[in-house]
């Protein structure tokens, strides 16, 4: 999330100075359109990243579940070992 943001920041400030440093008119319509492509495909990816740590975070549960399930079994087989 931290190197999406610090890459937008980049791309952001070379459209920025690239502006700039061009004619000196200011940015274009062309230009204009990248920056607001840009955005769009920043904040697309931002919704992806949430999408994919919310899935993360679902899974790590699941993963915890079955390990509180599996010590379950073993404690249950080594009582079931002792009683012979």
């Amino acid at each position: 999330m931290a190197k999406l943001k610090k890459m937008f920041m980049i791309l952001l400030t070379v459209a920025f100075f690239g502006g700039l440093v061009g004619c000196g008119g200011g940015p274009d319509e062309e230009q204009l359109k990248q920056l607001a492509d840009l955005k769009a495909e920043v904040e697309k990816l931002q919704s992806d990243v949430s999408k994919l740590e919310s899935e993360k975070a679902d899974l790590q549960k699941q993963i915890a579940k079955q390990d509180e399930s599996i010590k379950n079994f073993n404690k249950l087989t080594d009582a079931v070992k002792n009683c012979k």
